[in-house]
Order: structure tokens, then sequence, then C-alpha cells
């Protein structure tokens, strides 16, 4: 088991150098487009949960105005969902430069830096700020989407974040770490890398239940349940 987790690592780091490589002239397009036509900053960095107790400074492109974390948006009000926040891209805080780098995922192309240097994969379950965290915690094992490496994309991310419910996403993201830690992940992770390149070419993530099965999750597939955004007001 130990040795398959080396080889996810080692493949992890040759890939992630190797996209950085070839992608270097896109990275540098979207970097001069961004400040060009939004000015500074380029890059958004956030501290992110990546284990139960370790943070990292997670790289991505600057794809929100400057100051969409003000009170003015109640981004938290309007999208956190137990700790998950998932805003759309229709949501006004996008710029339109950055609503083209979140379609087509150019935004995240930044955490190669983050697999060469922070332990971080290719492919796993999505690193959260802290704050996102304790809000998880009101969860049921809340804590297993920790037992592997935080990834770039993951299973999460090929559904489709908003046609999950908060307790669904967690089942699948604890779900793809138990395999992890039995050791039979290299099929499952390619498969994920796969489906993640339709969701940029198509738009269009696989079905829950598919994902359950891509997961090995031996349970019943529960049913979708109307969304309720969750306020965070005092």
């Amino acid at each position: 088991m130990n040795a398959l987790r080396a080889v996810k690592r080692l493949v992890d780091v040759a890939l992630a150098g190797l996209i950085l490589l070839v992608a270097s002239p896109v990275l540098v397009l979207a970097a001069v487009l961004i400040r060009i036509l939004e000015g500074g900053p380029v890059f958004y960095v956030s501290r992110r949960q990546v284990s139960v107790d370790r943070t990292i400074p997670v790289f991505k492109f600057r794809t929100m105005v400057r100051d969409a974390t003000s009170r003015k948006y109640r981004l938290r009000e309007r999208f956190m969902r137990d700790g998950y926040l998932d805003i759309p891209r229709t949501c006004e805080v996008y710029t339109p430069i950055g609503r083209i780098l979140e379609r087509l995922q150019i935004v995240e192309l930044p955490q190669l830096v983050n697999v060469l240097f922070h332990g971080m994969s290719l492919i796993g379950n999505r690193p959260l700020p802290s704050e996102n965290v304790r809000l998880l915690q009101n969860l049921d094992g809340w804590s297993n989407r920790f037992d592997s490496p935080a990834g770039i994309t993951g299973i999460a991310q090929v559904v489709g974040r908003r046609e999950l419910t908060p307790k669904q996403r967690l089942d699948l993201e604890g779900a793809y770490s138990k395999m992890y830690q039995e050791g039979n992940i290299a099929w499952c992770d390619m498969k994920i890398f796969y489906h993640t390149l339709r969701v940029i070419v198509f738009s269009k993530g696989i079905p829950i239940e598919k994902a359950y099965r891509l997961v090995g999750a031996e349970r019943e597939v529960p049913a979708l349940q109307p969304i309720v955004q969750t306020s965070t007001q005092p």
C-alpha cells in the first residue's frame, strides 16, 4: 500500500512538472490578460486545510472583483452550504475574464505549484478554508475527507458541486479517501482525470450513481434533495 501511495506521489510530481512546462504559455497569457483587463493582483492566495491539522497557501488566478469578500456581496449568506462555498459563475462577483478562466479551469493551474512543493495531488478532495471546515464539522464523518491528499480536482468536481447536497459530497469524498487508504486508487484517479477533461470540454458532469460506483461506495445512493442555502449571519 505504501508503495502505491509513493507511485501516486511520483506520478503527481512528474505530471505537474510536465503540465507546468506545456501550459506555461497559457499561464503567462492568463496573467497578462488579468493584469491588463482587471489590474492587480493577478493571483488569489488563501490558506486552505489539506488535512485535519495542516494548512497551506493555495494559489489560483484571481477571477473575482477585488472586494468580492466584502459584506455587500453576502457570498457566505447566499452560497455557503454546511462548509462548502460553491459560487456559481453567473454571480456578479466574477469578472468577464474570470468567468472564462473558471469555465476552462485555467484558474486552478497555479496549484500545480502546490502539487510540487506542498504535497497536494492532481486528484483528491479539494482543500477548504479553516472557517469552512469548522462548519463542516456539523456533519458526521467530516474528517474522513482528509484521509487522502488534497487535490486540484476530485470526485465532487466531476459530478458538479452544485448538483450535490453537502452530505452527498462528503460521502463521496470520504469514499475516495477510503479507496486511497486501501491502496486501490490508480484506476479511480485515471477515471476522475478523464471525466474532469470531459467536464471542461462539454460542461456536463457524471451522474451521482456513477460517481458512487467510481469510488467503490457500497451503499444505496441517496436521493437528491433540494439544496437549502445556510446562512452564517449571527
